[in-house]
């Protein structure tokens, strides 16, 4: 699918279903778009090992002959993963460290039994 295709600024409807097409489609928005704006055989089951990659499709089409509409994606989502796969991983390595050297961080007991000394 050619890049140029993004370059269309009037384009409203792109139907690419039923092309047997490969690849990836290039990203784009459409003039007053709707659920049927774009449609590509990006859905599952393919007739090929990998579906078409058209992460801007309102609606994708399966070797079936199915086709649904898209959600609309956020970031929102990817973010919330990457910020909370951050902080677990972030626990996980204190509770590690902590484990392995804690006989050597010093506690307020320890502080304060050596004052006593």
């Amino acid at each position: 699918i050619p890049d140029g295709l993004a370059d269309l600024s009037q384009l409203e409807i792109l139907h690419l279903h039923g092309n047997r097409l490969q690849g990836a489609v290039p990203r784009r928005t459409f003039k007053g778009q709707t659920k049927s704006s774009f449609i590509a055989d990006c859905g599952s089951p393919s007739e090929f090992d990998t579906p078409l990659d058209c992460p801007d499709c309102t609606m994708c089409c399966n070797s079936q002959q199915e086709c649904d509409a898209r959600e609309s994606q956020t970031n929102f989502g990817k973010w919330a993963s990457v910020i909370f796969g951050s902080a677990i991983l972030a626990l996980f390595l204190a509770s590690t460290v902590f484990c392995a050297f804690g006989e050597n961080f010093p506690t307020a007991g320890n502080a304060l039994h050596a004052i006593g000394k």
